[in-house]
């Protein structure tokens, strides 16, 4: 098998013009840099907790003044969350069921918060 000579190709051009020539475009000056919007991301990483959520869900005519802190109704979820699971344990049949699954969600919910408070620092911390 023969191997070719690497250096074969065009030496000369011939018929050069000026037109040959490759010409850039009239320059208009830079374009704005890409900046990317914080907002979403702000969004995302300063999401409210449950408990900074909930009362604006709750109706104004049935609200307590107190309960628009979130310190205060975080527990109030737990004190729920305990009276619902002392229930579970003195009630009998289908209520101590509906007990026990009031008690369950609300330390769902609560757990589900934390993790979200957790995943949230880690993102942060980079």
């Amino acid at each position: 098998m023969r191997i070719r000579p690497l250096d074969t190709g065009v030496e000369i051009v011939t018929r050069w013009q000026t037109h040959d020539e490759v010409h850039l475009p009239v320059d208009k000056g830079l374009k704005p840099g890409f900046l990317p919007d914080p907002r979403p991301l702000a969004e995302v990483l300063e999401r409210p907790s449950l408990d900074e959520r909930l009362p604006s869900l709750l109706e104004p005519r049935l609200l307590d003044p107190d309960l628009l802190s979130p310190v205060v109704l975080a527990e109030l979820r737990a004190q729920l969350r305990r009276m619902f699971a002392e229930k579970s344990r003195s009630e009998l049949g289908v209520r101590a069921e509906v007990m026990s699954r009031a008690a369950r969600q609300l330390e769902e919910d609560a757990a589900l918060d934390e993790e979200v408070r957790a995943a949230l620092s880690l993102l942060l911390r980079g």
